[in-house]
């Protein structure tokens, strides 16, 4: 089931005429076509879902997308046919289209590259200074020039579908298959694409052609410059009335990209320059400057398995069978996406505050928990009369630690079992809330107690900002510790043979993962608290001047954890005690990564305060 916005998912209610038919459920592991594995879900929008996948076949990482909607016969063909004119596309600025799947509810294999889309750039970072949208522009008109001189037309050219890397490569991203096309409504139900980067003609209801993707790419730039799209936000239908109207907003910040925007956002189509001509008068605003050059990378031999870093960036796979990587930028965008939303400042945003006790009460006595599991974590203990509660989880991640689909306070229904039950609601672009009932054998439909944990979730998230903690954390817990501080790109890249800068915050600092954009083993390492009295699991080994525990991971077998007490010298002696937890996996036996586990625990250890 997918997301259901406020409200909680099993309730009857009637579905809106517009609502996507169900899909069949997928998860990690599943083979598509016979070919491609799935490895992670790394992002929703309204074009569909895309994962990263492992092609069995070249032994190569690939992306796959899949729409939201169910294809019948017709829209199957079609997507053939479209998918076909998009795989004659070649160019470095433009995403490849490699191959079709369309017995498993149509699915695109694209190229795979991580990368962060033009909005989310803008969304961290604010307006762009014109020469670096410049740069931006001239790569991507250089993709369009190239895509309309095989009668192609893109259809939906906004900021979105461009990716950029941090020196600057830029690439355009989904052509116009029909089945992702995002869909805006009019009254008479004739406009595609997005409305604030729309053209006047097809605002109108006419066709999309050459010309409405160059205005459609002068609006991106636009934005990029001054901030905010030429005809505004809004509702919809105030937004495409004003593109009839040719209602452009006053550039400020565009300086010598003002007379081309001017002219790419022209009312009638053929007073606009073509794509090629864009294309060359951008050339003459960056000078000398020249896209950088990808730098290819082996490709991998292995797939990239188990402790999964989901990124809400958009991605794609080199332009051949090699593998093109950029470092990723996390923490920063994460912490201002949300500055003055729903969450504020990580560390001080209390999870417990979340929970109602009153209404769990209901399934039995309740009480809540701050000490079993992370920092970013509250549990609520309902006694139910078996051997042990309900653990009523509840849990504040960031959207790029985990793929998350659905927009603000929808509840998206995960996959669960007889002994646990899952929902995630969603709190913004960035943050997300996992709401978790687990018990074995439970007298109680688990369900029925994540529902009404849940209802509490998006009440107290309706009414504004999570309160925050009523306490600090002590001086010397890890808490206060940057987790992802605690492995530079130094080791990684020499103990783990990772990339730098593809550290993923979970939430707070608090959890870090790696994950190497070449395949091979990730990491995960993340704070746990334990019963000071009770004893750790695993082999006592030595790591950072500490005693560790190394142990493989029971629940998936292919992975080695190593746990690392740590108490602060002259600290209190107290009911629990915080521990470092380092997991390195993948898709090898468990014990294979321990040697590897080991070191990089040592790393982390020698890092920790005395």
């Amino acid at each position: 089931m997918g997301p259901v916005r406020g409200e909680l998912a099993g309730r009857n209610r009637r579905r809106p005429a517009n609502a996507f038919p169900t899909l069949r459920t997928v998860r990690t592991g599943d083979v598509i076509g016979g070919r491609y594995e799935l490895e992670d879900a790394r992002g929703s929008g309204s074009g569909g879902v895309v994962w990263a996948a492992f092609d069995r076949k070249l032994k190569r990482r690939v992306a796959l997308k899949r729409p939201h909607a169910a294809a019948d016969h017709a829209e199957r063909a079609r997507f053939r046919r479209e998918a076909e004119t998009a795989a004659q596309v070649n160019h470095p600025n433009a995403v490849s289209v490699f191959d079709t799947v369309d017995a498993d509810d149509c699915w695109l294999v694209m190229e795979y590259v991580p990368a962060e889309s033009l909005d989310r750039v803008l969304a961290a970072g604010g307006p762009l200074p014109p020469e670096r949208v410049a740069r931006i522009g001239v790569q991507v008109a250089s993709a369009l020039a190239a895509v309309h001189a095989k009668n192609i037309v893109h259809r939906d050219v906004k900021p979105g579908n461009v990716l950029v890397t941090d020196d600057d490569l830029a690439k355009l991203t989904d052509f116009g298959v029909s089945l992702w096309r995002e869909v805006t409504r009019t009254d008479d139900g004739r406009v595609t694409g997005t409305p604030a980067y729309t053209s006047p003609e097809v605002a109108g209801g006419y066709p999309a052609s050459r010309a409405s993707d160059v205005f459609s790419l002068g609006a991106t730039l636009f934005a990029a410059v001054e901030g905010t799209p030429p005809f505004g936000d809004g509702e919809a239908h105030e937004v495409l009335e004003r593109v009839r109207r040719g209602e452009v907003r006053p550039m400020r910040r565009a300086g010598p990209l003002a007379p081309l925007l001017a002219d790419m956002l022209r009312p009638r189509p053929a007073a606009r320059p073509t794509a090629d001509e864009v294309r060359a008068r951008l050339k003459e605003v960056v000078g000398e400057w020249e896209p950088p050059v990808p730098r290819p990378a082996r490709v991998p031999v292995r797939r990239r398995p188990a402790f999964r870093a989901a990124a809400g960036i958009a991605f794609v796979v080199a332009l051949s069978a090699a593998v093109l990587t950029w470092p990723y930028r996390a923490p920063a965008a994460q912490t201002s996406a949300s500055a003055g939303g729903l969450v504020g400042d990580e560390r001080t945003a209390d999870p417990c505050a979340l929970i109602d006790q009153e209404e769990l009460r209901r399934f039995g006595p309740t009480r809540v928990s701050t000490t079993y599991g992370n920092f970013n974590r509250c549990d609520a203990l309902v006694d139910v009369r078996a051997v042990k509660p309900v653990d009523v989880e509840i849990q504040l991640i960031t959207r790029t630690s985990r793929a998350v689909q659905g927009g603000p306070l929808d509840v998206v229904v995960e996959a669960g079992s007889s002994e646990e039950c899952d929902r995630t609601v969603v709190v913004d672009d960035a943050y997300a809330v996992r709401v978790t009932a687990k018990l074995a054998n439970p007298p109680v439909d688990l369900c029925a107690v994540v529902e009404s944990a849940t209802g509490s979730v998006l009440e107290v998230l309706r009414g504004g900002p999570i309160p925050r903690r009523a306490v600090p954390f002590p001086a010397g817990s890890l808490a206060n510790v940057d987790a992802c501080a605690l492995l530079d790109d130094e080791a990684l890249v020499a103990l783990a043979g990772f990339n730098g800068g593809s550290a993923v915050n979970v939430f707070g600092h608090w959890g870090c993962k790696w994950y190497s954009t070449l395949g091979g083993p990730a990491v995960n390492l993340r704070y746990d608290q334990e019963p000071a009295q009770q004893l750790i699991e695993g082999e006592p080994v030595e790591v950072g001047g500490r005693t560790g525990y190394v142990h493989v991971d029971r629940e998936s077998s292919t992975g080695c954890a190593v746990s690392v007490p740590h108490r602060p010298r002259g600290s209190a002696q107290g009911t629990h005690i915080d521990v470092v937890e380092l997991t390195v996996g993948g898709d090898r036996p468990g014990i294979e990564y321990c040697p590897r586990a080991q070191r990089l625990a040592a790393v982390a250890a020698a890092k920790l305060p005395s």
